[in-house]
């Protein structure tokens, strides 16, 4: 592990004195489970993100936005659904190709 120092407000510091006598855990793993949350969150959400901009434009097919998602195909078409998002149609000689290719 790095050492590093960071500057709270009293406020902060209390609640987190508060949060690791309660917890049993020490200001160390409470600021470091805050770190990886705030980030590995936003981490997941800009790769949904970017996963359902490349399936609306064509880049990626509905499996590979489900296995993106960590979801299975039906479960995806559900996501899109609720989220308003229109299926991604090929047309005949797309999937041809697709067929030649594979």
């Amino acid at each position: 592990m790095i050492r590093t120092n960071i500057m709270l407000t009293p406020e902060q510091h209390s609640l987190l004195k508060e949060q690791s006598r309660l917890s049993h855990r020490t200001i160390g793993e409470l600021v470091r489970d805050a770190v990886n949350t705030a980030f590995l969150q936003n981490s997941v959400e800009r790769r949904r993100q970017v996963a359902l901009a490349a399936y609306q434009e064509g880049f990626i097919s509905l499996g590979k936005l489900a296995e993106t998602l960590g979801l299975d195909p039906v479960s995806a078409r559900s996501y899109l659904k609720e989220h308003g998002i229109s299926l991604v149609v090929q047309e005949a000689d797309e999937i041809l190709a697709d067929v030649v290719n594979a």
